[in-house]
């Protein structure tokens, strides 16, 4: 073989190495079709599935369009899904903030539970233990459903071992501590936090602080009613908005 093949072969050889390294690094992140979902709804599967396949095609549903729905996390809820008073909270599970405003919102949520819509989406602030935490109350949804997501959601806000500047291994065992009280298979759930770049944990992750962002999100706990939002996260405050909401 003479040196001007051996150079072509290297090239096509580096090409496809190359749009190799680049798919895995960019494709798994792309983000774009979040411009595709209306962020002041309940998002389904369905929804995300759409909404990939307009990215895919130019804005334009195409009926060959496939993608695998056995790793597309919908969005959390818990009330009332026909009101027409729908509250999005955007939280980070690290955010002391959040932390300390948990048990208020839960019993808000109950309070209100029969009128409104209650969606719950994460915001990642880069905390140590943010990605880790908000995983684990995931990772709860694919091996138990809904009902698991919540009781892992509210194990985590019952302490302050996830909150930020706490020590990443101890979240991590406390969390295993969760599981186990959930009754969730322990092996199980470690695979799914180990896998969560690809088991849909870190697209929705990432999907619902892209959705954040567009709302003009820029610190935790935000409330939105109806798309407005609660300035400063106080029992009063909220409660006032909900009702003023439902009147109208």
């Amino acid at each position: 073989m003479n040196n001007r093949l051996w150079i072509i072969l290297a090239a096509l050889v580096a090409a496809t190495v190359g749009g190799l390294v680049w798919w895995r690094a960019v494709a798994p992140d792309n983000m774009a079709y979040v411009g595709n979902l209306n962020r002041g709804v309940l998002i389904t599967k369905q929804d995300v599935v759409d909404a990939r396949n307009r990215a895919a095609n130019g804005g334009k549903l195409a009926d060959n369009f496939k993608t695998d729905e056995s790793t597309i996390i919908p969005d959390h809820f818990f009330g009332n899904k026909n009101s027409k008073v729908v509250v999005v909270q955007y939280e980070d599970f690290a955010c002391s903030a959040c932390n300390a405003f948990a048990k208020t919102a839960a019993q808000i949520q109950e309070d209100y539970k029969d009128k409104v819509l209650f969606i719950y989406r994460n915001f990642n602030l880069g905390q140590n233990t943010s990605t880790l935490s908000e995983s684990a109350a995931e990772a709860a949804y694919l091996l138990g459903g809904e009902d698991k997501f919540w009781q892992m959601h509210d194990l985590i806000f019952s302490d302050s071992t996830c909150v930020e500047g706490s020590d990443k291994t101890a979240c991590q065992n406390r969390l295993y501590v969760y599981a186990n009280q959930l009754g969730l298979d322990e092996g199980k759930f470690k695979a799914a936090l180990n896998d969560y770049q690809n088991n849909g944990i870190n697209d929705k992750l990432k999907r619902d602080k892209a959705l954040g962002l567009k709302a003009g999100i820029s610190a935790t706990p935000t409330w939105l009613i109806n798309g407005k939002e609660i300035r400063g996260a106080t029992d009063s405050g909220v409660r006032a908005a909900l009702d003023e909401a439902l009147k109208n």
